[in-house]
Formats: C-alpha cells, sequence, structure tokens
C-alpha cells in the first residue's frame, strides 16, 4: 500500500514538474530576441541624447515632442494666416481710376 502511494506521490510530483518544464520552455521561447531591438522610438531617444542627460525618463521625453509639435502647428497657422488677420477692409474709393492706367 505504502508503494501504491509513493509511486502516486511521485507520478503527481513528475506530472507537476513536466507542466512546469512546458511552461518554461513556453516563456523562454517569448523571451528570445533574435536582433538588438530597443524599446524606446528613435524620435525620443533622440531627444534624451540631446538634451544632454536632462531627460532622463521617456514618457517626458514624448511630453516635450508633443509640445513641440503643438508649438510648430501653432507657428504654421500664425504665418499661413498673419496676412489675413493683418489686412483692412478695402473700399473702392481707396482704388486708382482706370483712367490713370490708360494714359
Amino acid at each position: 500500500m505504502e508503494e501504491k502511494i509513493n509511486n502516486k506521490e511521485i507520478s503527481d510530483a513528475l506530472k507537476e514538474f513536466e507542466d512546469k518544464n512546458l511552461e518554461d520552455k513556453i516563456n523562454s521561447y517569448k523571451a528570445i530576441k533574435f536582433y538588438d531591438e530597443n524599446d524606446t522610438p528613435k524620435m525620443v531617444g533622440l531627444v534624451m541624447k540631446l538634451s544632454g542627460g536632462t531627460i532622463k525618463n521617456q514618457k517626458t521625453a514624448e511630453y516635450i515632442l508633443l509640445a513641440l509639435i503643438i508649438l510648430m502647428f501653432g507657428l504654421s497657422f500664425y504665418f499661413f494666416f498673419k496676412d489675413n488677420l493683418n489686412k483692412k477692409d478695402i473700399n473702392i474709393q481707396d482704388l486708382p481710376d482706370q483712367t490713370q492706367f490708360v494714359e
């Protein structure tokens, strides 16, 4: 009887070991990287590099890039609509007569 208990305990332990070993193999295949993969995007890495060590966090660098994009859009809209904002209404009376051009 004791031999059957030991065999059952051994078979349970063996099965548990095989299951754990299978999980470890599956997890090890997921962890393999075949090339040098960097998790940070190149633009974020460039901002972190050009900051001279001031920006050390990826999230901070992403916020800096977002602020730069918003600033660039703002400047683009300003320069694009600048002429329309500064022009005053043109009256017909302010235009020269056509007779001056004919002579």
